[in-house]
């Protein structure tokens, strides 16, 4: 793998639970969030809420709140005074698998129609930046790069119900896809499933779209599979 994560502090990629909220606890809730996501936290990386605090500038009580959410979510475990970041099982992964599959499927076939020609054109972009990303053996950035190209789909569909389970699966999954790295991203099969999935967007070719997303899943699952395999 070409990086390793200790550090939770990237630039996040927008999301429906990252907007800055009300309190200190919202915040770094956001940040954590958003570090989860992007799979800037690897799988069974340990967390302290004393250096989350240090790092964020905000005292303990906040931090140990937006853990505790986070836990509560089962995107994190406790043990102790220390949180970690879950590695996924085989089962686990292979029930979330089955539940996206399904569900950004319909989010992308409802997405087609309703996203605007402004966000497709800065979705070209996002593919431009995902291949330079793959090409330069960035891990992190080839993570935020797809994590927008997805989710920023998704969010097209103008479901927010549907976006939120699809972000709650995405919240426990992001740190797992680290292990993509560097062999299956190194081929850029998930690039030119982007490419296909882009082309669709242009038609507004629901159908197409939808199965491009299923698509993306099952190649890269192919491989998480034999990972995670005891």
């Amino acid at each position: 793998m070409p990086r390793s994560a200790t550090s939770t502090a990237a630039a996040p990629v927008a999301s429906s639970a990252s907007s800055p909220g009300h309190t200190l606890t919202d915040q770094a809730y956001a940040r954590l969030y958003e570090a989860l996501m992007n799979g800037v936290l690897l799988p069974e990386q340990t967390l302290t809420v004393r250096d989350i605090a240090s790092q964020y500038g905000v005292s303990l009580t906040p931090v140990r709140e937006a853990l505790q959410r986070l836990v509560a979510e089962r995107a994190l475990a406790i043990s102790g005074r220390t949180f970690q970041v879950p590695r996924l099982d085989i089962e686990t992964y292979r029930e979330i698998l089955k539940i996206r599959l399904d569900l950004e499927d319909l989010a992308g076939r409802e997405a087609a129609a309703r996203i605007s020609n402004e966000e497709i054109t800065r979705l070209d972009g996002v593919v431009a930046q995902h291949v330079a990303a793959i090409r330069a053996g960035d891990a992190l950035a080839t993570l935020r790069a797809n994590t927008d190209f997805h989710l920023s789909i998704y969010r097209a569909s103008d479901l927010p119900v549907l976006v939120r389970i699809i972000e709650s699966l995405w919240l426990r999954i992001g740190p797992t896809m680290n292990l993509l790295f560097p062999q299956y991203c190194g081929s850029l099969v998930g690039h030119e499933i982007h490419k296909t999935a882009m082309t669709a967007l242009h038609r507004r070719d629901g159908i197409a779209l939808g199965r491009a997303m299923r698509d993306d899943l099952i190649h890269g699952s192919e491989f998480l599979v034999r990972l995670l395999r005891p």
